[in-house]
């Protein structure tokens, strides 16, 4: 078997070299979308704006995967500064010759460079033209990059200069030291062409300079979510034509994109609809035929329905079919095909959603995102008790790291970089930044409430010590958990108000912090810092030690806002269980509410805050008078209506559930008719796609967005069910649960027979995941690729999980599991 094996892959790879020797068959082309392509590779031009997520510059989509991204030059300044990463270029297309012409340009520093791209026979030339050559200062700073991703690589071969070797699948290189306590891994390798896994034609390539060398630089030895690095230097002295490469890849002739079957990977309730969506390369030919199968407990296999699944249309670089089987109500497990390919099994049940779907993400992922708690589960610790040294006070004027800011006062009592007292209890660590943002934790708070409102969650399955500071997963407490959750949410809410009477944005890391991975209670000291003390002094609580997270208190009123719906929501959850602080919520809110509704709006734009604060005083507004049933909660929605009937797509859902509760007649008519129109522009944006769902990526995937929408529709079909269907959210759990472009993954980690595994979350170093965490998935690489990187934690936009994401999808869930079972 071996020998056979090795005999076809000689075969294969003798076809591949034969085909780029024919170059006249290889058909290269420019097309509308202004990149290269040919049949198995494609090179994309600036089309991308996000480097910092590894989505941009130039970038190879090779055999359907995306192997290269970030071509563009990097400048190490003297000093330490960097050129900054290009997020846009002019590009300019040139149909007559093939060629694709890139300008950069960065009038910070006075640089401007354009980058060529064209097909000769098998290879692409890549050239660098600068405006001017390099300054003398600049000697050997200058280098063309390019990322390979490191995934497809590893344990691959490659071979550059008079070096060969193996690409582990960690970097293992050695550091070395540079002027200015600069410190890099050495190259892996050095020459004027490297080939890279020539045994594999999937994803061989060679890439050659023909006027000077090039370098492989593992970065994965500087950074856990590095890329290997293809590096020129380039020359002084030069400006057109500064530096060539000469790119081949391997082209496996006829090569067509495996066919997906996207389904959901948990499976159907007997009642709704159910529709595979199978996603073809547009140069597939015929369709094949879907079988259904069903496996029945003793073992036997029997065909349920079959047929060809009915042509959809193009979607991004794709083709779509879908394959209906909602007459399929027979309770049992299901598989699908597809030509050759077969799905995993999935269910068809009336109770699909009521087991190891939204539980786990209560009673697991929660527990383990909380913040100033020890986390145990099992043996297992997740983390210690955590940032009991919350927070210093952020100094003024500061732009700090992932979008936090401050102004020119910090509106509290307290000092820059003093402790703020009181807030180092409650909140979740969002994703793996373990920061506690204030529009997130609302938000978290609030679909939770909702949650437990309109579905009753009675869930027990984890012990919860507020005053130890200890939680303990799969362990009942006789508490419902939702509850518990909840109110470790408001205490963190709260904690703005009783501080300085208005929510502050949030509690973020210091920079060396925000670089930290493993045991969050590692980050800081968990001592307050005390500027009278040495920095390695200690005295009984306090320390010298600026570790300390960093609290920004600067005041928005769509923040004030965002943070007084969560609070009323909350306080209707927590009557009965915790009183006090129900009402606490209740008063806090009212307070606040009152105070914006007397004073003009701030805004101060800031991590996680959001816009239009009159969208998030008729959401404030709407859960004031579900709770209190007070008259000037009505009057005020009255005179609101012209902002719900110009937004009903943001507020609309809100307004809908207090209609009844408005005795004006013009408010309840005039909600049904911006209703009416927002339901024949969602139709339209509905039909856009196969998948059902409003498709409207920016960087990360729309995972989390379409939750909202779901959240939205179910209080929409819930007052208007001629107007907005139940399969509106369905369609959004399918799609979570596998049911996307680029692949058939459920986004919920290990929920479905195939999910994210690892993800990008507190322990993503260690290549995990956490049960119940869902990541935003699929996202769009401009212009037209949807992807999915897995198995990689790394990639942000992708993988990330966070806590609104997390509570939107308990909804979601327990949403359609309602509805479905009425």
């Amino acid at each position: 078997m071996a020998a056979i094996k090795s005999f076809l892959l000689l075969i294969l790879l003798l076809s591949v070299t034969t085909c780029g020797q024919q170059s006249d068959k290889i058909g290269w082309n420019v097309n509308e979308l202004e990149y290269l392509e040919a049949q198995g590779f494609n090179v994309l031009v600036f089309h991308d704006y996000y480097p910092e997520g590894d989505q941009g510059g130039i970038e190879f989509i090779h055999h359907g995967e995306r192997t290269a991204a970030n071509g563009y030059i990097n400048i190490e300044f003297p000093g330490g500064s960097r050129l900054p990463r290009p997020t846009t270029a002019t590009r300019v297309v040139d149909k007559e010759n093939n060629e694709i012409r890139a300008t950069v340009k960065s009038a910070e520093f006075n640089f401007n460079y354009t980058v060529r791209i064209w097909p000769e026979k098998n290879s692409v030339h890549l050239v660098v033209d600068l405006e001017k050559p390099i300054p003398a200062e600049w000697k050997g700073r200058v280098t063309f990059d390019l990322q390979l991703f490191p995934v497809t690589y590893q344990g691959k071969t490659y071979h550059l200069g008079n070096q060969s070797g193996l690409i582990p699948v960690e970097g293992l290189d050695a550091m070395i030291s540079q002027a200015g306590g600069i410190i890099k891994p050495a190259p892996v390798a050095q020459g004027p062409k490297l080939l890279i896994a020539p045994e594999d034609p999937v994803c061989s390539l060679q890439i050659e300079n023909p006027d000077g060398n090039i370098m492989l630089i593992d970065d994965r030895n500087s950074s856990l979510g590095g890329w290997l690095v293809v590096s020129s230097v380039i020359p002084e002295g030069k400006d057109k034509g500064a530096m060539e490469w000469v790119i081949t890849p391997s082209l496996v002739p006829g090569w067509i994109r495996e066919p997906v079957i996207s389904l959901s990977q948990v499976g159907y309730h007997p009642e709704q609809v159910k529709e595979a969506v199978i996603e073809l390369d547009t140069r597939s030919g015929n369709m094949d035929r879907v079988i259904l199968r069903r496996i029945g407990s003793d073992g036997s296999i029997t065909e349920v329905k079959s047929g060809l699944p009915e042509e959809w249309g193009r979607f991004l670089r794709y083709k779509y079919a879908i394959f209906d089987f909602s007459e399929v109500k027979d309770p049992g497990i299901y598989t699908l095909s597809y030509g050759s390919l077969t799905s995993l099994p999935f269910s068809i049940s009336r109770d699909i959603y009521r087991q190891r779907v939204w539980q786990p993400t209560l009673e697991i992922y929660f527990p383990v995102q909380m913040c100033h708690m020890r986390i145990r589960d099992r043996a297992r610790v997740w983390h210690g008790a955590c940032h009991l040294d919350d927070a210093l006070q952020a100094p003024v004027s500061t732009q700090h790291v992932d979008g936090y800011l401050t102004y020119a006062t910090t509106e509290t009592s307290y000092k820059p970089l003093t402790p703020v007292l009181g807030l180092n209890r409650g909140g979740w660590h969002d994703a793996g930044d373990n920061d506690l943002a204030a529009g997130s934790q609302a938000q978290t708070t609030l679909f939770l409430a909702l949650a437990g409102e309109a579905f009753g969650i009675n869930v027990d399955q984890t012990t919860i010590k507020q005053d130890a500071l200890y939680v303990e997963l799969r362990r009942p407490d006789g508490i419902p958990d939702l509850q518990q959750q909840i109110e470790h949410g408001v205490i963190n809410l709260l904690s703005g108000y009783r501080a300085s009477d208005h929510s502050f944005v949030g509690i973020i890391e210091t920079r060396e912090g925000r670089n930290f991975l493993g045991d969050v209670a590692s980050v800081t000291d968990q001592l307050f810092y005390d500027a009278s003390l040495k920095p390695d002094e200690v005295r009984g609580s306090r320390s010298g030690k600026t570790d300390d997270r960093w609290v920004v208190t600067n005041k928005d009123t769509s923040l004030e806002y965002e943070v007084i719906t969560a609070l009323v929501a909350a306080s209707r959850l927590l009557r009965g269980y915790n009183d006090a602080l129900a009402e606490e919520c209740l008063r806090t809110a009212i307070r606040a509410w009152e105070y914006e509704q007397d004073h003009d709006p701030v805004s101060q734009p800031n991590a996680y805050i959001p816009r239009h604060p009159e969208w998030q005083e008729v959401h404030a507004t709407c859960e004031l008078l579900i709770t209190t049933r007070e008259r000037r909660y009505e009057d005020r929605l009255v005179e609101l209506l012209p902002v719900i009937k110009e937004n009903p797509g943001e507020v609309g859902w809100s307004a809908a559930r207090v209609m009844s509760l408005v005795g004006d007649n013009d408010f309840g008519n005039g909600v049904k008719e911006a209703l009416q129109t927002y339901k024949s522009d969602l139709d339209s944006s509905l039909a856009e796609n196969p998948y059902g769902v409003p498709w409207r990526p920016r960087i990360w995937g729309i995972g989390w967005d379409i939750q909202d929408y779901a959240v939205a529709q179910y209080y929409l079909n819930r007052s208007f069910p001629e107007m907005f269907s139940r399969e509106n959210v369905c369609r959004v759990v399918n799609y979570v649960l596998g049911c996307h472009p680029g692949s058939s993954t459920s986004l919920v980690s290990a929920v479905g027979a195939h999910s994210l595994i690892p993800a990008y979350g507190f322990n993503m170093h260690w290549w995990s995941y956490i049960p119940g965490g869902m990541a935003s998935g699929t996202a769009l690489i401009r212009p037209d690729l949807p992807e999915l990187k897995e198995p990689y934690p790394f990639i942000w936009q992708q993988s990330e999980y966070v806590m609104p994401g997390a509570a939107s999808y308990i909804f979601c869930v327990l949403a359609a599991d309602k509805m479905l079972n009425e």
